[in-house]
């Protein structure tokens, strides 16, 4: 009988060990959907538009998984806390059992109901997702492991970027201010180690970097009220116009900011970036490039350049006037890497490309850019006019300088 009593112990204590672990698994899936729903969000705010009809339905079905996952992670929980209790007071009579082990299949999908779309719903859903994040970024101790806080939330990036920003992830900022790690060496010494030796120490070290989000921002000039109501469309070309006007500032800042004044620190500026000297020509220099950062175990993610080096790879001949175009889309793929591609960015200096990870850079967005119009303020009133304000409030993260690589398309 005592046999019979410590093995039902024991399985208790494996059991309740199970429990945990796959508390914790469901967890982790709940904090990476949210982080998915809370990125499509993101994502539309920060172009300042309405979800899609499909990102709406994408979303809502984020939200009947999350909740799916809530009920899995609430049966796996009362589970857990009968077999800790029935653990922790002593009683092992098998007769008692042990409450069998949950299934955690999500229930049959059924219709979510349908919403209405446009920015009204996209702010109910903002409000929905910081009540389901409640409680759920902070780090926990549980016998001897450790889980760390969900992934950050960064915005899904288009499938084929076509500028630089769709290179840069893009995450919300709750305050003005913030801090961050920069990594400033990688040494991995990582080799095998015999039985009772001493295992080698990798170096990793990290600076502190503490930032603020930037005002980006212009004027239209004053104009005639009468334009809003007898040409509707002036307004939005002037909204479309102004706002890529804020994102050509931050692409230019993204790059070549300063640190000085109002502007952020650029990747060009920034100490640790890889520096690639030219090298026969400019496809010969690029691959180069990649392999530079390859054999750093640096991935290749995109490739940043001026539309006019864009435009010159594109044109390059076998014999320089009539022949075959050489930058074919396989060329391309064997150059920059599989599924990798240049993109144009005026932001970039001509002859310059810059290479890397750029899933090591970040775009923090404290408010998305946006337009107001004025119809009072001055003389505005005075004259019947009125005039438009673009603006946004955004910062810039550089994890790991050494992720990119600065190269030299021309010729000294």
């Amino acid at each position: 009988m005592q046999r019979s009593l410590t093995h039902c112990y024991a399985e208790r204590m494996l059991r309740s060990a199970r429990y945990r672990s796959t508390i914790m698994n469901l967890k982790e899936k709940r904090a990476a959907l949210l982080s998915q729903a809370r990125g499509i969000v993101d994502e539309a705010k920060a172009d300042s538009r309405d979800l899609t009809p499909s990102q709406t339905a994408e979303v809502e079905g984020l939200f009947k998984q999350i909740e799916d996952t809530d009920a899995q992670i609430a049966k796996a929980e009362k589970s857990a806390e009968l077999v800790a209790q029935l653990t922790a007071s002593g009683v092992v009579d098998p007769t008692q059992g042990i409450p069998p082990e949950p299934s955690f299949d999500p229930p049959a999908k059924g219709t979510v109901p349908a919403r209405s779309g446009g920015s009204t719903w996209a702010k109910s859903v903002t409000v929905g997702l910081a009540k389901s994040a409640h409680g759920m970024g902070v780090k926990a101790l549980l016998t001897g492991e450790i889980t760390t806080p969900p992934a950050v939330t960064v915005s899904p990036l288009p499938a084929v970027p076509t500028r630089l920003l769709d290179l840069v992830p893009r995450e919300g900022l709750d305050q003005h201010t913030f801090e961050y790690l920069r990594q400033v060496v990688a040494t991995n010494n990582a080799d095998v180690v015999a039985d009772n030796a001493t295992k080698p120490t990798s170096v990793y070290t990290f600076e502190s970097v503490e930032d603020r989000a930037r005002v980006i921002a212009h004027l239209s000039e004053p104009f005639p009220i009468r334009y809003a109501s007898d040409h509707a469309s002036v307004l939005q070309v002037l909204e479309s116009q102004m706002e890529t006007g804020i994102f050509e500032v931050i692409e230019r800042l993204i790059v070549s900011g300063t640190g000085l004044g109002e502007e952020w620190t650029g990747i060009l500026n920034t100490s640790g970036v890889e520096q690639v000297a030219f090298n026969t020509d400019p496809l010969v220099t690029l691959r180069k490039a990649r392999t530079v950062q390859e054999l750093k175990g640096e991935a290749i993610t995109g490739v940043a350049m001026h539309p006019s080096d864009i435009e010159a790879l594109d044109l390059m001949r076998e014999d320089g006037a009539t022949g075959g175009f050489l930058f074919t889309d396989a060329v391309g793929e064997r150059i920059f890497g599989p599924g990798v591609r240049g993109v144009p960015s005026v932001a970039v200096p001509v002859g310059t490309a810059i290479v890397g990870n750029w899933s090591q850079t970040r775009l923090r967005i404290r408010e998305a850019a946006h337009t107001l119009a004025a119809t009072q303020a001055g003389d505005l009133f005075d004259k019947n006019q009125m005039k438009l304000r673009s603006e946004g409030r955004f910062g810039f993260q550089f994890f790991r300088p050494a992720s990119m690589a600065v190269v030299d398309l021309t010729a000294a």
